[in-house]
């Protein structure tokens, strides 16, 4: 039997990494149910940001890798025409889009597929979610109330991430929005546990962020918290991610330094191909952010034994019962403080069972086959 065709639009793609989680989302996706789906993926030569395209891709034509089918546009040729025609060459069955208000990669689909009657279905990737809308918010508020008044959601099935982004959905378009729940697919585990632990006692704790670098992240908050920590023991914070918003980032950049016997470094960039090494190589993650519609860093920290602090705007809550790390409440700003002195004044231990807690979290909870089930149905026809 055939398999069922769908073309992925999305603005960036792997090689690319800049643009953070969507492209991991879309990545792990396609690589857990090539088997299942015929995959192609319509997307720019460019990682975000970038004027020069990947140096390792072919360019303007379709070509498979890894068993799935991948364009990679230029700026020369990359308009709606090309993307019109992109769609009806490959006369998909189901169209899978990736953001509210990308002019090339879905505003230019979605009106296509509904010319041509092509089911579609859309993740907003937490582009819904409170923090997010409040980013240039009259902008957004005309464009969703626009494109109620068209309808041009109408018929779209939603993929939400977790029942807190389908309520987003709801609030904003319609309680009747079709919706399918699905978790998005993680990495997978490559190191094993005792690996992972035999790196812990370094004598220093090791605070790690990895985000883009945006004031929804809140990344100042977690440099501000630290700096009030009271500790004699070495404490560093790397800081890894694209600085999205480089006036953000100048706005703090001097409390990026030593003190005494804390460090904080801005470490850049790093490779996909070394995230399990980044991990591993930490004790904390800390991710105080305004708002998550998953997280993806926050999954891989517990892949990777490392217990996390974060904020509650996230769908993963409870998370000191559950030995996993600390969900605080940024409303007061010295829950952040508390929590991160809590991470610093753990006896060894304990700490070792949170990173054993976390582990086994990411392998039997959120790497559960129920989750590739429910990605799997995302494509399924409509009963």
């Amino acid at each position: 039997m055939d398999k069922k065709r769908v073309l992925i639009c999305i603005d960036w793609y792997e090689p690319g990494f800049k643009a953070g989680g969507p492209i991991r989302s879309v990545a792990n996706l396609v690589n857990a149910l090539k088997e299942d789906y015929e995959f192609y993926i319509l997307t720019s030569a460019y990682d975000l940001g970038e004027s020069e395209p990947y140096s390792n891709v072919l360019t303007n034509e379709w070509f498979d890798q890894e068993g799935v089918f991948v364009k990679y546009l230029d700026r020369t040729i990359l308009n709606p025409g090309t993307v019109r025609r992109n769609i009806l060459e490959i006369n998909p069955d189901m169209l899978y889009l990736n953001s509210l208000y990308s002019k090339n990669f879905t505003l230019i689909p979605l009106m296509t597929a509904r010319r041509k009657g092509i089911p579609v279905v859309l993740a907003p990737r937490g582009m819904l979610g409170e923090a997010s809308l409040q980013i240039k918010s009259k902008k957004k508020s005309v464009f969703i109330l626009v494109s109620k008044l068209m309808g041009f959601y109408k018929k779209v099935i939603w993929h939400a991430s977790s029942e807190i982004e389908a309520e987003d959905i709801r609030s904003k378009f319609s309680a009747k929005a079709k919706i399918r729940i699905a978790q998005n697919i993680p990495l997978g585990q490559k190191l094993k546990l005792d690996k992972i632990l035999d790196k812990k006692k370094t004598g220093t704790v090791r605070f790690l962020f990895v985000s883009r670098i945006a004031p929804i992240k809140n990344l100042h908050l977690a440099i501000l918290a630290l700096k009030q920590v009271v500790t004699k023991q070495e404490v560093s914070f790397h800081i890894y991610g694209n600085i999205e918003d480089q006036e953000y980032f100048d706005s703090f950049k001097d409390e990026i330094r030593n003190y005494d016997n804390v460090s904080i470094e801005y470490k850049g960039l790093f490779s996909p191909a070394d995230l399990t090494e980044v991990f591993s190589n930490a004790d904390f993650l800390v991710l105080p952010t305004k708002h998550e519609n998953y997280g993806h860093a926050i999954v891989e920290a517990w892949a990777n034994a490392c217990p996390v602090i974060i904020s509650r705007n996230t769908p993963w809550k409870n998370l000191f019962v559950q030995n996993l790390g600390w969900d605080v409440d940024l409303k007061n700003f010295d829950n952040l403080v508390n929590a991160m002195q809590e991470a610093v004044d753990l006896d060894f231990t304990s700490y070792i069972a949170q990173c054993t807690a976390s582990y086994n979290y990411f392998k039997d909870v959120i790497s559960d086959e129920e989750v590739i089930k429910a990605n799997r149905n995302l494509f399924l026809d409509e009963n």
